[in-house]
């Protein structure tokens, strides 16, 4: 978000401090309804208009890769609904290009709320996507000779894309995926995947599906890199940590949840049963009073089980859990200043101490 000079030198910042990568959303609209982006209820409010403010994170990602030097950069992650596919493969290449290898490709199903509102068509995401990836690996690997593809989705007839990726090696592709499907394409067709937060017991059972597709269609079991996107909300005061947690805003991140999950705590999903989260969740149709009805559905396990959450020691505690069940890639987004402005310097520095915990270094390059 603006201004944008501050956006190179946080890179700059967590680059120097050793993290190995900076991510970023690719969103239009934000996840929280302007009719509770309001001073009553957050502090931010006074700073800024909504929480729909997003610079586009190729331009974004592109300006910060020309100004650092090893830190890796991801977006997390984009869809081939908004940007077609032949678009995209030219544009990561380029990134790839500016950054000098360092980029990673996140790529999701899509989400509702970038969508529809546009008048973006959300039919058949997944079906997209898997067609999606195919069109960019074939693109990537054509060495600017003519390719066709006859899909469902996408035809090419002759396709061209001369600029051949960087140093002969293309982008990572990393898919957030959760779903049965969505985990097989990921086993099949990415380098990494890119989840939510999920416990330690769900996380190895899919990354073992996630493993069978990889050797099913005749890849390394390893071939996918295990990561995931997790919010944190960490404080070094322990008895601080239910009262965060239970901030409107906090809880309004767990609305992205399906349904099944409000059930296994016993509660009735937010959106009534058979509800698919953020697939079903188009916050700027949400005015005050529905939105805070909603909102308040979201009980504290929920959000116990979505988060990370504690003081630095309690949160590296919880990522070592998820180590042992295979995670390698943790994305950690501080949510902490949603609940409490004056901790964000604070939950920054308890971040740092994470990862000093964790004992994460920037790889060599």
């Amino acid at each position: 978000m603006p201004p944008f000079d501050k956006v190179i030198q946080q890179a700059q910042r967590a680059e120097s401090k050793g993290y190995d990568s900076a991510w970023w959303p690719c969103h239009l609209m934000g996840w929280h309804p302007r009719s509770v982006w309001t001073p009553d209820v957050t502090p931010l409010a006074k700073y800024q208009k909504s929480a729909d403010v997003y610079f586009d994170p190729i331009a974004a990602m592109s300006a910060v890769g020309a100004n650092t030097q090893k830190i890796q950069l991801g977006v997390g992650v984009t869809d081939i609904l908004r940007r077609h596919p032949a678009m995209l493969a030219q544009a990561a290449l380029t990134l790839d290009h500016i950054c000098r290898g360092r980029l990673i490709l996140g790529l999701g199903s899509g989400e509702q709320c970038n969508l529809t509102p546009y008048g973006i068509d959300f039919s058949q995401p997944v079906s997209k996507l898997e067609e999606g990836i195919q069109v960019l690996r074939l693109l990537w690997k054509s060495a600017g000779d003519p390719v066709s593809f006859h899909g469902k989705h996408f035809q090419l007839e002759g396709a061209v894309l001369g600029l051949e990726p960087y140093e002969g090696r293309t982008p990572p592709v990393w898919v957030a995926a959760h779903g049965p499907r969505m985990l097989t394409i990921t086993g099949k067709l990415a380098d990494g995947w890119l989840p939510t937060r999920m416990t330690p017991a769900e996380y190895g059972e899919k990354l073992a599906a996630i493993r069978k597709a990889s050797a099913e269609a005749g890849r390394s079991v390893d071939a996918v890199t295990p990561g995931m996107l997790a919010y944190v909300v960490v404080d070094e005061d322990r008895n601080a940590i239910p009262q965060l947690l239970d901030h409107l805003l906090v809880k309004g991140l767990c609305l992205l949840l399906p349904g099944e999950v409000f059930k296994r705590f016993g509660y009735e999903p937010p959106f009534g049963e058979g509800s698919a989260g953020f697939h079903d969740y188009v916050p700027s149709l949400f005015g005050r009073h529905d939105a805070i009805r909603v909102i308040n559905k979201v009980p504290r396990e929920v959000v116990e089980y979505f988060t990370l959450h504690g003081t630095p020691e309690d949160v590296a505690e919880q990522v070592s859990a998820l180590a042992a069940a295979g995670l390698r890639h943790l994305v950690l987004w501080n949510i902490t200043p949603f609940a409490d402005p004056g901790r964000a310097k604070s939950s920054f520095q308890g971040m740092d101490r994470i990862k000093e915990l964790l004992g994460t270094t920037v790889p060599a390059q």
